[in-house]
């Protein structure tokens, strides 16, 4: 059936179908869900220096990637977003979290190649949330369209945009991580609660390193135990005694993104003060 190369086929079946012409307007279901969203970093600068007939090929190549990565994992992809991709995982987080990481590993050996080839490498943010979707069926009589309509994906998406933020590649919010059976199968960190844009409360943010390099896995277990203490340390308001810890992460790897960050703000929050109220939330107003 053509149509499934267009909508999902597990779209489809969630709203009680085997085929499109089995549903119809206004046929709509609730579910829980991990939605993901990946995007590719510094795409804009990547496409101008290509045609728009290798833009095409160069998308479709990268997309041919992680469409089986998706499916290996019970995920199907919900939208192509030019950039980047929304895949729904119906079944359970760590679903998601296991094709996140595999699409991560992925690229590592996708980019050897790009570099023998003298191209840049591909850089990607993965964000996940679990939360309740609606999928249906929207539009007129004319032109009908297969929508999901919930917090949970503006919230997944917010996640994503915090991994250029943070300098990670994979996030999720602690109601993805409270799904997830057998934890101690994951390297997380814990980056703090964020106040994302378009949201009340605030989410818990974990980082998930299962997917970088060996050698930089191994320097964030190392450097952990001081980052841990750092981060307590500043969400207590103690930002000298964070500084310190910040340091003794930083020595280890003197490149990790979340330390540098968190260091640098609190030499800026020992030196400004902070209200009684403060509460250590990250406000992020961007998109």
């Amino acid at each position: 059936d053509i149509t499934v190369k267009f909508v999902p086929y597990d779209f489809i079946k969630a709203l009680g179908g085997e085929k499109l012409v089995d549903v119809q307007l206004g046929d709509q279901v609730e579910r829980e869900v991990t939605v993901l969203f990946l995007d590719i970093r510094d795409f804009t600068s990547l496409a101008e220096q290509m045609t728009p007939e290798d833009n095409f090929k160069f998308v479709n190549a990268f997309n041919s990637r992680l469409g089986p990565l998706i499916r290996e994992h019970r995920g199907f992809i919900n939208q192509y977003l030019g950039d980047g991709i929304m895949a729904i995982f119906p079944d359970n987080a760590k679903d998601a979290l296991h094709a996140a990481i595999d699409i991560q590993q992925s690229l590592l050996s996708f980019n050897e190649k790009r570099i023998s080839y003298g191209r840049k490498p591909i850089n990607v943010g993965i964000g996940m949330h679990t939360g309740s979707l609606i999928m249906g069926i929207t539009g007129d009589e004319h032109r009908l369209d297969a929508a999901t309509i919930s917090d949970t994906v503006n919230t997944a998406s917010r996640i994503e945009s915090l991994t250029k933020h943070f300098g990670v590649s994979i996030l999720l919010s602690e109601d993805s991580l409270d799904q997830i059976e057998n934890k101690s199968e994951f390297h997380f960190r814990y980056l703090g609660k964020v106040q994302v844009k378009g949201r009340r409360k605030p989410v818990n943010i974990y980082e998930c390193f299962n997917g970088d390099p060996e050698e930089m896995i191994d320097r964030k277990i190392n450097l952990l135990d001081h980052f841990e203490t750092g981060l307590k340390y500043y969400l207590q308001g103690s930002f000298n005694k964070a500084i310190e810890s910040f340091d003794q992460a930083l020595q280890i790897n003197q490149h990790d993104m979340p330390a540098q960050l968190f260091r640098s703000k609190s030499n800026d929050l020992a030196v400004e003060g902070v209200s009684p109220e403060w509460s250590g939330i990250e406000m992020m107003d961007k998109k």
